[in-house]
This record gives C-alpha cells, structure tokens and sequence, in this order.
C-alpha cells in the first residue's frame, strides 16, 4: 500500500467534500484530524506540522475560502500527536517506529484518539469560525453533531490508512 498516494488522494476527497457536501449549518466534516493521527510514527513534531500547514492550507485555498481556519485548527492536532499515541497506543509504539490500526490496537483506543483530535480541531475551528458572532448553544450543537460525524468518517480514513500487519 502507497501511504503517500492514498494521503494525497484523501486531501482530494476532503476537498471534493468541503466543496460539494454541505450538510447545513450543524454539520461540518472533515477527515484531517484522522489523516494527521495516521501519519507515521518516525515523522518528527516539525515535519507534522509542516504535513498539517500544507493539507490545511490547501483544503482552505481550494475548498473553504478563508485561508488560515483550517490550518488554525490543524496544527494544535499536529502538535498533540506524538502525545495522545503515548496516551492511547503507548511509548513502545513510538519507539519501535510501529504503525496502529484498529484491528492490533482496539477500536476503544483509536475512537479515544480520535475523538480527542478530533475535538480539538472542531473546538477550535468552530470557535475561530463563529468569532463572537454565533450563540453559545449553536457552536455547542455544531460541535457535539459534527463530532459525531466525524468519528465515523475518521474510522473510515484510520481503516484506509493504516496497514494491519499483525500476526
């Protein structure tokens, strides 16, 4: 499996997604945070957050239209990536350079990972795109309904993107 091309491929999808998929107003989704989680352990905080800059601001050049949401939201799941696979997954992933996957790990600890970058990204992005401008209990309802969204959408990315290669 060609991580890079089925990567590249899914920052189409997200573009395509933002661009012809609206759902209304309560419903944002996105497949960033789950496609920043499955990145490789090897790749250092630096090189994330440059990988995370370059798909958020191409998904805000080519979909959205307001540079700099996107890439707002994504790099604070960037830089909290080694950490929250120390949380979920544990140390001797990261030092063995080993890959996840839902099947060697867990569905109950990659939905936890998920779930939690997955909220970062939408807590900021949704507080960065109401700015002061929107009630309280509609950023809430946004956050809990595109939250739930988007877990299933980001098992479907994590399943992509990760190999299974246990024995």
């Amino acid at each position: 499996q060609n991580f890079g091309l089925m990567y590249c491929l899914l920052i189409i999808c997200q573009i395509v997604l933002c661009n012809y998929c609206s759902l209304g107003p309560y419903i944002m989704l996105t497949m960033l945070p789950a496609m920043i989680l499955c990145l490789p352990t090897r790749i250092n905080a630096a090189a994330c957050l440059v990988i995370a800059f370059a798909c958020g601001f191409a998904t805000d050049w080519l979909a959205d239209g307001l540079l700099g949401l996107n890439v707002a939201a994504l790099l604070p799941v960037a830089l909290i990536r080694k950490g929250t696979i120390r949380i979920f997954f544990g140390e001797d992933l990261i030092v063995r350079n080993d890959s996840f996957s839902i099947r060697k790990n867990g569905l109950g600890k990659v939905s936890f990972a998920l779930v939690m970058l997955t909220a970062i990204f939408l807590a900021a992005y949704i507080f960065l795109d109401g700015a002061g401008t929107r009630p309280f209990w509609f950023c809430a309802i946004k956050f809990g309904v595109s939250l739930v969204c988007n877990w299933g959408l980001g098992l479907l990315v994590i399943k992509a993107l990760t190999t299974d290669d246990r024995k």
